[in-house]
């Protein structure tokens, strides 16, 4: 079999895009790790991943499946606003 450059630059590519992704793999499962081994009181579907929603999104046809861990920011934005509004106050009475 003999390749042409163009499809053996593609094979190479690949080959290094294939071990970009196992290494990410490997880093996510060391996250799990981490997070499996110390946390107190592991719920799986909230602290790892929601396979069951993953499954769900896979079905409905969402691109995003991956993400299946919904992260409300709601609260973070309030946050943010109170301390911006705070900050504000600070500067006026100086």
């Amino acid at each position: 079999m003999s390749w042409t450059p163009n499809e053996y630059k593609a094979f190479k590519k690949g080959a290094l895009l294939q071990d970009v992704d196992d290494l990410e793999n490997m880093a996510r499962m060391a996250v799990f790790h981490r997070i499996a081994a110390n946390k107190k009181k592991l719920n799986i579907e909230k602290d790892l991943f929601d396979a069951r929603s993953a499954r769900k999104r896979i079905i409905d046809g969402d691109n995003a499946w991956k993400e299946s861990k919904k992260i409300d920011t709601t609260r973070h934005a309030k946050a943010q606003e109170a301390m911006k509004k705070w900050a504000e106050n600070i500067n006026k009475k100086r």
